[in-house]
């Protein structure tokens, strides 16, 4: 029988042996949204947007070449001294929709990864610290609606709009003296015009079957949700002014 030397026998077990990596995991995690330029902005520790919401958060891990990575989110909502969680995801890119806000509630966003090598079963896990962890809030929910307008082409105050701050739903309809419904529409429908941090509803330009409608008073109802929990049910009057007014000197 052919022996084997001891040098042989430990070099050849030595080769069976894969070397431990030296490069682990890791990521860095962020949170983007669609602001109201359409341009793609990301969030910031402390920092407050209207409702709703959507962010896309993203790992960008690195070193994860060899590995089997495994992503745990979690979505966590503190109002006051509670806490809840919202939404557990185990994607490395994933989207919630945040719609809750006001005094007293704010979120917080975690990632934290498991690993193992696929030829050395080297494991391990990375958890964030809570110093690391995305917060922010919603603000709370405003609606001014503003009774007079005139769409005389001058360039000031030519529609009529109605402004608003984190609002979930909007729905409103203007009306003529008669009970005829001039105009109408939600917020998936009317356009929105953005000042100050506030959404701006344009609701009517002054016109009825393509012509500038009669000056006098029409009729705005409005119903609407607030990203706090307030319902808003409004029943206005609108003065349309298009007439201009001649000052006289003595």
């Amino acid at each position: 029988m052919k022996r084997i030397s001891v040098l042989t026998a430990m070099a050849l077990l030595a080769l069976c042996v894969q070397a431990a990596p030296d490069y682990y995991p890791a990521v860095a995690p962020v949170g983007t949204f669609i602001n109201t330029d359409d341009e793609v902005e990301e969030l910031t520790v402390g920092g407050t947007y209207d409702a709703p919401l959507t962010v896309t958060f993203a790992a960008n891990p690195t070193d994860t070449a060899g590995y089997v990575v495994y992503y745990e989110w979690q979505i966590i909502k503190m109002e006051n001294n509670d806490q809840t969680t919202l939404a557990v995801r185990n994607d490395e890119i994933t989207e919630f929709t945040f719609r809750e806000g006001g005094a007293g509630v704010s979120y917080r966003v975690s990632l934290s990864i498991t690993y193992r090598h696929r030829e050395t079963g080297v494991e391990g896990s990375v958890e964030q610290d809570e110093s690391d962890m995305m917060r922010f809030s919603l603000r709370g929910s405003s609606l001014t609606v503003y009774n007079a307008f005139s769409p005389n082409d001058d360039g000031i105050n030519d529609t009529y709009r109605v402004k608003t701050q984190s609002l979930l739903s909007f729905r409103m309809a203007i009306f003529n003296r008669w009970g005829q419904r001039i105009v109408s529409g939600d917020e998936t429908t009317l356009e929105k015009e953005y000042q100050d941090d506030y959404t701006y509803y344009v609701c009517w330009d002054g016109k009825w079957h393509g012509q500038t409608a009669d000056d006098g008073v029409y009729f705005i109802s409005i119903e609407a949700k607030g990203s706090d929990g307030i319902v808003y049910t409004e029943r206005r009057d609108i003065n349309l002014l298009t007439r201009t007014r001649e000052r006289t000197t003595e």
